[in-house]
């Protein structure tokens, strides 16, 4: 996974110059927290009830990602932290 979104990424922030990249975690996924982490992600904050699943309300961490700190990333190493050699 990690593979994947690094070059998702890198896509994302190469081709397509993006300037934020977002993502929306479930609480309970911590290895999506922890993935997102390595990658450079910052935890900005919780969406209460932010969608429903079963009609239940379910709250999301949201995640962000800059440009300059995706590039501050890459350029630091030459490989993602966490990523395997």
């Amino acid at each position: 996974m990690t593979e994947a979104m690094t070059a998702l990424l890198a896509h994302c922030f190469g081709a397509l110059h993006a300037r934020r990249v977002e993502a929306e975690i479930a609480p309970d996924n911590t290895r999506s927290q922890r993935l997102a982490e390595r990658l450079g992600f910052r935890q900005e904050g919780l969406l209460r009830d932010r969608l429903l699943v079963d009609d239940t309300p379910r709250s999301m961490w949201m995640y962000g990602l800059l440009a300059p700190e995706w590039h501050a990333v890459t350029s630091s190493a030459t490989q993602v932290p966490g990523s395997a050699p």
